[in-house]
């Protein structure tokens, strides 16, 4: 694999960058990660894309990870020496969505394969992708992937693709490597068991049958001791993400990040009816579930040099310089490429598919 960084002192260009690595006859697929902050001429990066014949998959996110280190204003490439097949999802009603699959990914998916899936973070209706792409390959494969998008949380094309850049759209790519992962996130319960009694996709309006945003606040407020910030929701709920316990005993973490008319808005939806719990985490333990996915992904690996990290940019916003700490834990050798992402998409190959929020994910190519 050959990784590539450019930002916005560096003299190269990203179209320079990219058409590089696309000359390079060892190379046969990329992956362009994009930071928030990064000077992008969007329409020329599109143009250029179209013109491609190798696949280019991947996105804009909050920040990018290189070697160790974070950052806003750049762009990584990494260019790799296998071929990539994917199909771009524009419609997420589930008939269209086999059709796609159907169409578009029919070569055998084994043990040997994985998907790298990125999807714009606004687009609501997610779960519909996952059930189809489970329910159509099942857990053979591992997945591994992101929410492509920026804190502003502004609608935006944000997803790499050789169609160019696309908005409320996700890219599905078949590689032929596996990827072992590790999934992990640190944060622990501090309430009672939750029901979801009204919701609307990701959006809770009811718990316990009173309005969402007046339970949560309530819980909020007793454990921390503090007056609830409306002004700044985001800062205000950092610390206390949504937590879905599953059959197998894990929990999935759901961010809220704002409310409206009593309602709580999370990045991702939540069935009606399900049980949840409000979550919470100190440094400590967000750092310890961090070395916990890394060791989970080392554990069936014969090779550390390619690393490719998913991580939520809202573990940033919660640990602030300390999050140097925790990628230190899931990048050891500091030799990873990744993004701090809007949602992360994860399957180890014995669970459900399903999107995560606030969680790390460290995989690593066969």
């Amino acid at each position: 694999m050959i990784s590539t960084i450019i930002n916005n002192e560096t003299k190269e260009s990203l179209k320079e960058a990219l058409d590089t690595l696309v000359n390079k006859e060892d190379i046969q697929s990329i992956l362009l990660y994009i930071g928030a902050d990064f000077e992008l001429d969007g329409a020329a990066l599109s143009q250029q894309l179209k013109t491609i014949d190798k696949t280019v998959i991947g996105g804009i996110f909050p920040e990018v990870i290189r070697n160790g280190k974070r950052t806003g204003d750049s762009a990584i490439l990494l260019g790799l020496p296998f071929p990539m097949t994917y199909i771009a999802i524009k419609n997420f009603e589930e008939e269209a969505i086999i059709e796609k699959i159907s169409e578009g990914i029919n070569e055998d998916i084994d043990e040997s394969s994985s998907f790298l899936v990125f999807i714009d973070a606004l687009v609501s209706k997610k779960h519909v992708l996952f059930d189809c792409l489970y329910n159509y390959y099942g857990a053979i494969p591992n997945y591994l992937g992101g929410g492509a998008g920026t804190l502003k949380f502004e609608p935006l094309p944000c997803v790499v693709s050789n169609e160019g850049l696309l908005e409320g759209a996700a890219i599905v790519a078949t590689i032929p490597r596996k990827i072992n992962l590790g999934v992990a996130h640190g944060w622990s319960p501090i309430s009672t068991q939750l029901k979801v009694t009204e919701v609307s996709n990701n959006e809770i309006i009811s718990l316990n049958w009173k309005p969402a945003m007046e339970v949560y606040q309530a819980i909020v407020e007793e454990h921390s001791k503090k007056a609830f910030d409306f002004k700044d929701f985001f800062n205000s709920t950092k610390s206390y993400p949504f937590g879905i316990q599953k059959l197998n005993g894990n929990t999935i973490v759901r961010d809220p990040f704002k409310t409206e008319n009593g309602r709580v808005f999370l990045l991702d939806a939540v069935d009606e009816g399900a049980y949840v719990q409000i979550l919470y985490g100190n440094l400590d333990s967000l750092i310890a579930g961090a070395s916990q996915a890394r060791k989970k992904a080392e554990k069936e690996s014969t090779n550390l040099d390619n690393t490719l990290i998913i991580d939520c940019i809202s573990r940033v916003l919660f640990m602030e310089d300390k999050f140097e700490e925790e990628l230190k834990k899931i990048d050891p050798l500091s030799n990873s490429f990744g993004a701090l992402t809007l949602g992360e998409i994860a399957n180890n190959g014995d669970e459900y598919l399903d999107i995560y929020n606030k969680t790390a994910v460290v995989g690593i190519f066969e």
